[in-house]
């Protein structure tokens, strides 16, 4: 990926499993980190869960979308409490698809996290379920993300 713009933006609560789903996505080892500031990679764009809980920062997350191809907006199946805004995803002017992390876990609860990212605007045909640590629907992820990036090119 030679263009900033082909960069994939990850937003989603604290503890949403964003860092450790970029991790999965680069091969990297997966280690608990809590994001304290916005982090660039190659490939990916990784945002503090801040720029989702606190109103305040939802700008910041529409500033870092303007350095992606396509946002990921991650949601834990686990999570009991959603915090992103209604029709989030409409403020990018860029894709947006879903990702429900976490699915592994015995306390998923999948049709909330379906209910959380259709409020956000995400079509449900967008959303895709994974486990970054099982690695179950990484590929199908994967196939996504390059199918959005090469239509920018």
């Amino acid at each position: 990926m030679a263009s900033n713009r082909n960069r994939v933006a990850l937003v989603g609560k604290i503890g949403s499993g964003k860092t450790t789903l970029m991790q999965r996505l680069s091969q990297q080892e997966i280690h608990y980190a809590k994001t304290q500031m916005v982090t660039y990679t190659e490939d990916f764009i990784d945002t503090p869960g801040e720029f989702i809980e606190m109103p305040f920062f939802c700008r910041q997350a529409i500033n870092v979308s303007c350095d992606a191809g396509l946002i990921i907006v991650v949601v834990s199946s686990s999570d009991t409490q959603n915090t992103i805004p209604p029709n989030f995803v409409y403020t990018f002017n860029v894709p947006a698809i879903g990702v429900i992390t976490k699915i592994d876990r015995e306390d998923a609860n999948l049709k909330r996290s379906y209910n959380a990212l259709n409020y956000a605007g995400v079509n449900k045909k967008k959303i895709f379920e994974v486990s970054a640590y099982t690695g179950e629907g990484i590929e199908a992820l994967e196939q996504a993300i390059h199918s959005y990036i090469e239509r920018k090119k």
